[in-house]
């Protein structure tokens, strides 16, 4: 009985602490992806091939397309 709690408490601690790994590597593609496509959109904007910036929210909203699609694509299940 004692043992069956031990491992249950075990594996509670153990679904928190990578709950929150995740989440932090998360933000920090996130991060990563939104610094990458702001630099070259504004590098594109300097070579003259963008007439103008994009807007900070489709700039935002690729950063967050793009890690979700990451996220979910790196998903692997053994069967």
């Amino acid at each position: 009985m004692v043992s069956e709690t031990a491992h249950s408490l075990s594996a509670i601690i153990f679904l928190v602490a990578s709950a929150a790994v995740l989440v932090i590597l998360g933000l920090v593609f996130f991060f990563l992806y939104l610094w990458i496509i702001a630099y070259s959109a504004e590098l594109l904007f300097k070579a003259k091939m963008l007439p103008t910036l994009p807007a900070s929210e489709y700039v935002v909203l690729s950063a967050a397309i793009l890690s979700a699609a990451s996220m979910i694509g790196s998903r692997h299940v053994k069967r």
